[in-house]
């Protein structure tokens, strides 16, 4: 049927606006609820920022109540500067100590004599050595720079080589250890003479050949080892076998043999021969078991191999100890035998003398409290003052003061990021939650039967707008009620000077006279310089204020932060936390009103549609009623004349 266009031509009334104004009135459900939806939004984007600060809260408070929080760390100062410097940790000592540095450590660095640069060196080997590191170069033959290339390729954990063009016919070939002290002095063995062709060195003196000790097995059963590990062990038909000279292990089997009493010396190492088949190198490791005082320690790793040679290094920390037993172990899927192991010890070598030496090998030497130290490194020394890692720089006129302390501004600093995270949580959540104690619903607006935009919400929405978008939530409610009673509480201390509430450590609601108000508003203050004092006399005691172990199974289980994660966790829940959930809620009411929206638009679209039609009947009606009048009228006017 076709649109009525010419509205109220026979009823002179303007039934479009008549038509939309029934319209509008029909549509007020759907102004409802997209006035519901943009509350359910606020309500989500709320919800996510509250998510967000009870999640900074709980990282904050996670790094209060770890075993490694920065209450006990300490710190360095020097009473000069630039001479040394250094990190303590927890167990450091507090105090002061002299030190003098008398000598720095340096780096071995040799140079050669003048020669020409196209010199043609024959071929040979010849060796490089460095502490307990070797090098042994086989070279082809060459230029300067074809030696300067093969040491850098096979002697780069050692030394650096290089050539330096001295004029425009000669070139001088140098190395620098890449160690520091003494006994990473630079040796060179040149039995063929090519590094001394090269100008690097003069006369050689052989080599003397190494002391080796085999290994004096006890007849003794062999131990299983790390059975957990090797599968094998406990099987039958798997234990290990021994010969005088050899080990044989079966598959997935570990063991140790009991040796006579072997004294480990400098630069010593262990060899041996190994028949490997399909195996890989990392099928096997070997150890020992060594004496510190009356205690037995493990030294197990796996060994450099070279087709059928194995070599183990020992640590110089293990120097002139006594390895009492030796391990054995076959992590392939093959049976492995062990021939000629042996302890071998280098002897003294004093090689070929370098040309030029441009620096010498040198130990650090420093005095400390009067009593004097050498070290071989001036980096990260870590064995002179327990907990403590000391660098040095240059030397001193004098003994310097250097003071092991507290180092507060790292408590300081944590807490101060708690504290903040707290009461952005705290002031947030007060705000979303607050409510207008004055708004009435139900009076401060009549019902108007006569006016047709009077809204029965409109005192509800209009007290909400007033309110905070939160205002009654009951789970943030108790959420503050509970951080409130949390950071008021007292705790258990193990200390007789220890510190049971916030307030003893500089933290409070409020200073001493502060208003009901302010202390109300459970937002926490710091008084730095009480907190700083309670750092610097017991650090221990203020970690324990937010964390404790109260049963000993190193686990923390009581104390402010210990608390407040546990108040907090049902919040911030992956999938079932309180605020996940609300938000999840949120965003299912506004999908449910835009489907309402959505079909009540198609139920308006035929209301309007029906609505024109019935006006246009009654405008035809009507338009018909006017004609048949005007011809009764026309009519009755003819008969009467």
């Amino acid at each position: 049927m076709p649109a009525f266009t010419m509205p109220g031509l026979s009823s002179g009334q303007n039934t479009n606006e008549i038509i939309k104004k029934l319209v509008e009135l029909e549509a007020r459900p759907i102004k409802r609820l997209e006035k519901e939806n943009n509350f359910n939004k606020a309500q989500v984007k709320v919800y996510g920022e509250l998510k967000t600060l009870v999640t900074n809260l709980q990282s904050k408070t996670k790094q209060l109540v770890s075993f490694t929080a920065p209450f006990a760390a300490k710190k360095i100062v020097s009473n000069e500067e630039g001479y040394i410097s250094g990190e303590a940790t927890r167990s450091a000592k507090p105090g002061k100590r002299n030190i003098e540095i008398l000598e720095l450590a340096t780096k071995n660095q040799v140079a050669g004599n003048k020669v020409n640069p196209e010199i043609k060196l024959s071929a040979g080997k010849f060796s490089i050595l460095s502490k307990s590191l070797r090098a042994d170069i086989d070279f082809p033959g060459g230029t300067l720079n074809s030696l300067v290339d093969s040491i850098k390729n096979n002697a780069h954990g050692i030394a650096v080589a290089s050539i330096t063009k001295v004029d425009s016919e000669n070139s001088v070939v140098s190395l620098s250890a890449l160690q520091y002290g003494e006994e990473a002095k630079l040796i060179f063995q040149d039995p063929n003479e090519i590094l001394k062709s090269a100008g690097l060195v003069g006369e050689n003196t052989p080599e003397p050949e190494p002391k080796k000790t085999s290994f004096s097995i006890k007849q003794d059963l062999p131990i299983a080892f790390q059975s957990e590990k090797f599968s094998n062990n406990d099987k039958e038909g798997f234990k290990a076998t021994t010969t005088t000279d050899s080990f044989s292990l079966k598959t997935k089997t570990a063991y140790t043999f009991q040796i006579e009493k072997q004294k480990v010396e400098k630069n010593s190492y262990i060899e041996g021969s190994v028949n490997l088949i399909n195996s890989k190198p990392n099928d096997i490791q070997i150890g020992f078991y060594y004496l510190l005082g009356e205690e037995e320690k493990i030294y197990f790793e796996s060994p450099e191999i070279k087709e059928d040679k194995i070599k183990l290094a020992i640590p110089s920390s293990i120097k002139n100890r006594d390895i009492i037993k030796v391990i054995f172990s076959n992590y392939s899927s093959e049976d492995i035998v062990f021939q000629k192991i042996s302890i071998v010890t280098p002897p003294e070598i004093k090689g070929a003398v370098p040309a030029t030496i441009i620096t010498e090998a040198k130990d650090a030497k420093l005095k400390l409290d009067g009593i004097e130290i050498t070290r071989d490194k001036n980096e990260e020394i870590k064995d002179i003052l327990e907990g403590v890692s000391l660098s040095i720089h240059k030397k001193t006129e004098k003994p310097i003061i250097v003071d092991i302390d507290v180092d507060a501004e790292k408590g300081i600093n944590m807490l101060k990021e708690f504290v903040a995270a707290h009461n952005d949580l705290v002031k947030y959540s007060r705000d979303v939650t607050a409510v207008n104690r004055d708004g009435k619903i139900s009076d401060s607006k009549q019902s108007n039967d006569r006016d047709p935009n009077f809204d029965i919400s409109s005192g509800f929405w209009d007290n909400k707008n007033k309110s905070g978008i939160l205002s009654g939530d009951n789970a943030v409610l108790r959420m503050l009620s509970g951080m409130r009673t949390i950071t008021s509480a007292s705790y258990p201390s193990s200390f007789e000077s220890g510190y049971r509430v916030l307030s003893d450590i500089g933290l409070s609601t409020g200073a001493v006279g502060s208003s009901w108000k302010q202390i109300q508003e459970g937002l926490l203050q710091v008084d730095e310089e009480t907190l700083k004092r309670a750092l610097s006399d017991n650090p221990e005691a203020v970690r324990e204020l937010f964390a404790s172990d109260n049963n000993g199974d190193s686990r923390m289980d009581n104390g402010l932060g210990v608390q407040l994660l546990e108040h907090l966790k049902p919040y911030t829940q992956y999938t079932s936390g309180l605020l996940s959930t609300k938000i999840k809620l949120a965003e299912d009411l506004i999908a449910e009103n835009n489907k309402k929206i959505k079909n009540y638009d198609s139920h308006l679209n035929g209301f309007e549609q029906k609505l024109k039609a019935k006006f246009m009947y009654m405008e035809q009606g009507m338009g018909k009623n006017k004609a048949i009048g005007a011809y009764l009228n026309n009519n009755l006017k003819m008969n009467k004349e």
